[in-house]
């Protein structure tokens, strides 16, 4: 009998063993901390990567001696607008503005326009139309949400370019070479 009573105690010890210490027990759990950062970058793709120059130049090929030079065939749309965008829960939807820095030819405008977009996942933005260049910031895509339009070429919304003339103001042209650089933004932080 003391014999089968050592056996009971020790198979008891054994048994309390696994929580001697307090701590362990058959689950366990420790807190996990997730972070979702805001996020706004745009970049401007072209069939090579990165954006190139765009050259803008009105055909005179076939122009006829007391004809008016046509700006409206010089235009370019060989370049897409990417973007990335994760905004606060408290945040307003985001847009991207264009502006140009330097001077254009007397009587002329350069417009843009970005087209509805082409690839891409979330609350993607929306067109703003045909805006006419200034070096103030206007609004280009609005509405952007947290989306993302992929990268690269044809990924996005695809740039054109192209120029008009104010009526009237021909007798301002001057020929020559004249450089602007066009100045993408994404709002928001």
């Amino acid at each position: 009998m003391k014999k089968l009573s050592v056996i009971i105690a020790t198979v008891l010890f054994s048994f309390g063993v696994a929580n001697a210490e307090g701590d362990d027990t058959r689950e366990a759990s420790h807190a996990v901390n997730i972070n979702i950062p805001t996020v706004a970058l745009v970049d401007v793709e072209g069939v090579d990567g990165e954006a190139t120059t765009v050259n803008l130049a009105p055909d005179v090929s076939a122009l006829e001696a007391g004809e008016a030079v046509d700006f409206s065939d010089a235009t370019d749309n060989s370049l897409w607008l990417n973007y990335t965008s994760i905004i606060a829960s408290d945040q307003d939807e985001r847009n991207i503005t264009a502006e140009i820095e330097g001077t254009l030819p007397a009587g002329i405008s350069l417009n843009l326009s970005a087209g509805g977009v082409s690839t891409g996942n979330g609350n993607l933005g929306a067109s703003a139309g045909i805006i006419t260049l200034t070096t103030n910031g206007q609004n280009l895509v609005t509405g952007i949400g947290s989306g993302y339009t992929e990268s690269g070429f044809e990924k996005g919304h695809q740039l054109t370019y192209s120029l008009d003339m104010a009526n009237g103001s021909y007798a301002a042209l001057a020929s020559g070479s004249y450089n602007v650089t066009v100045t993408y933004t994404i709002t928001g932080n």
